[in-house]
């Protein structure tokens, strides 16, 4: 009998306990489902039942809320407020409530009352601050701050809070203002400044402000160093590099450093393609003097720039490339042929043969660096890299694979190693060993360095393409034999080849990739009159093939940079973005078009 009692007992105790959960469960239920009269009812009994717990209050409330029942709400608030008199969310939400009403003295009656019975006490000014903030009422948000700031008498002490409250209302003027004071007070906050500027909806307008305010204040004597690499970072920002560079040469002559600052402008201006302000930048160290600590690293860089400006521009001259290797000697006689200008003799070993074409000059001072004491091997082995592609522009194959080979079995596991692998591979192309070539390159698709991975498989689909459906492959050897005559500068031969093959294969699948490559020899020879037709001709007979998206670009490339046609080349890199989502072109094209439209931010 015993045991039927507790047994009994125990059963009505779990039917007790397990009542409520179904309620809650079934209460949640329908408010996820909106049917509001239904949850309200069961969230009433529940949050009467449960000693009027708050977990149950704030869905009631929703559901009234929702229902519109203010007269329910109100009560529902008051019955919170009476049970918590200390904290000051209910008596917000009661002000929230007769706003929907809407009775706004009423609401303002609530909302002015905590902010009048504000108490010096830092936990509470917050508790207030973050109650106004649950509504967003971001007026009162403000107020309390600042009259907080008063009470402890300390009217910076919540300037970060404040400057966050005024940019929720949109106010950027004030925003930027109270950032700017942080800063001053605690200059630790710098980065948490820079991340909310970047990643605020209101960031343009953030950026915009603070470059404003932030000038006017540089242009005071003695501003603060704060300020002025802030306002870079902002130039930064904006890849405007020249007001970077401004700004880093003014601290740097104010500080008599040695232009280490200035260095680092230069080098993220051509990172950005920005040659003309990185080539600024570094001259401005040059010309320090040779005495200063940061003369051979600016030297140094600063004719690597203008190698790189020369590798990534269709508009140099002649007379820019004997310019630059007449720079490059007077530079490498003046310190010494050693490890120290073993970079740099590199740098004018590829303007020999890859601009100038002295490839005999070009492989002899590979083979110097190579021998030379002292240099690092990842150096010798990019020189290693460039001496086999001067063997190959040379005509002799069996020593540029032999090279290549070295530096791939020294740089095993290194994205020196795989560029290796894929200049072999892309040999036994030019040969029309075309099934050797594939095995190479699958084995790259999975490389660590995205560009060759691309590169592996642009070639890889470009030979799948134009041999799967071909019962023959003499078009293809044809054609991997006039691009190995472009590389090695023989492109009058090339063009010989490639008209050949249009007149022996006519309508071949090659057609759109022999008229870019065509396009590509003229455009490399300036004659753009040549060029410019070829490339109109695919994006308009061809634009479905592998080629469409290539022609679009280097078309606008064309437009942009050499005929000053700065509204056809927009129209053209558009095309990329919109016509050719997928192709690899679309992020430097999205960058160019965004230029040339005048943007001042990065994506």
């Amino acid at each position: 009998m015993r045991l039927l009692i507790f047994g009994f007992l125990f059963l009505c105790s779990a039917i007790a306990i397990a009542q409520p959960g179904r309620d809650e469960a079934l209460a949640n239920s329908y408010l996820q489902n909106a049917e509001y009269d239904k949850a309200a009812e069961l969230y009433q009994s529940l949050w009467e039942k449960n000693n009027y717990d708050a977990k149950f209050y704030a869905p009631l409330l929703s559901c009234f809320m929702e229902l519109k029942k203010f007269d329910d709400a109100e009560k529902a608030v008051k019955k919170m407020i009476k049970k918590n008199e200390f904290d000051p969310r209910y008596v917000v939400e009661l002000g929230y409530v007769y706003s929907l009403i809407p009775d706004a003295v009423k609401a303002k009656e609530q909302y002015e009352k905590l902010l009048k019975d504000l108490k010096p006490n830092e936990v509470a000014i917050r508790s207030v601050a973050n109650a106004y903030e649950q509504y967003r009422i971001y007026d009162y948000v403000v107020a309390t701050y600042e009259k907080a700031g008063k009470l402890i008498k300390n009217e910076t002490y919540f300037s970060f809070e404040l400057a966050q409250a005024y940019l929720a209302k949109n106010d950027v003027v004030n925003a930027v203002k109270y950032y700017l004071i942080n800063m001053e007070v605690a200059p630790q906050n710098i980065q948490l400044i820079k991340n909310t500027l970047q990643t605020s909806r209101s960031a343009v307008q953030l950026l915009n402000e603070m470059e404003t305010q932030l000038y006017t204040k540089v242009q005071k004597p003695g501003a603060g160093e704060e300020y002025i690499e802030l306002l870079t970072w902002i130039y930064i920002q904006n890849k405007d590099f020249e007001g970077a560079l401004l700004q880093m040469k003014a601290l740097d002559k104010r500080k008599n450093e040695n232009g280490f600052r200035v260095i680092n402008i230069a080098r993220m201006a051509q990172t950005e393609g920005d040659y003309d302000n990185a080539i600024a930048g570094f001259e401005y160290v040059v010309n320090k003097g040779t005495t200063n600590s940061m003369y051979f690293t600016a030297r140094t860089e600063l004719l690597n720039c203008r190698k790189e400006k020369v590798a990534k521009n269709i508009n140099y001259t002649p007379a820019d490339l004997l310019g630059l290797k007449n720079d490059y000697l007077s530079f490498i006689n003046d310190n010494g042929r050693n490890f120290r200008t073993a970079q740099s003799m590199k740098e004018l070993a590829d303007l020999l043969g890859f601009y100038l074409y002295d490839i005999a000059g070009a492989i002899d001072l590979c083979k110097e660096i190579i021998a030379m004491p002292g240099t690092n091997n990842q150096l010798k082995n990019q020189a290693k890299l460039s001496l086999g592609d001067f063997y190959l522009i040379d005509g002799d194959v069996w020593e540029s694979t032999l090279t290549y080979s070295q530096v791939d079995k020294d740089e095993k596991d290194s994205p020196l190693g795989e560029e290796a692998r894929f200049r072999n591979a892309k040999l036994s192309y030019y040969k029309g060993d075309f099934d050797w070539a594939q095995t190479q390159l699958d084995a790259l698709k999975n490389s660590t360095t995205e560009l060759i991975s691309n590169d592996a498989i642009n070639l890889s689909v470009f030979i799948i393409d134009n041999l799967g459906m071909d019962t023959i492959e003499t078009p293809m050897q044809l054609f991997a034999q006039a691009e190995l005559l472009t590389y090695q500068n023989k492109t009058n031969d090339a063009l010989a080849m490639l008209e050949g093959i249009i007149a022996s294969f006519p309508g071949h699948a090659l057609t759109d990739d022999i008229l870019f490559t065509k396009a590509k020899i003229f455009a490399a020879k300036k004659e753009f009159d040549n060029a410019v037709p070829l490339l109109e001709n695919i994006i308009k007979n061809y634009k479905e093939d592998l080629k469409g998206d290539d022609a679009n670009f280097l078309l606008a490339e064309i437009n942009e940079r050499y005929l000053n046609n700065k509204e056809k080349a927009k129209e053209l890199y558009q095309t990329i973005i919109t016509d050719y989502s997928s192709s690899l072109l679309v992020i430097e094209a999205r960058k160019r078009f965004r230029l040339l439209r005048g943007d001042k931010l990065s994506e």
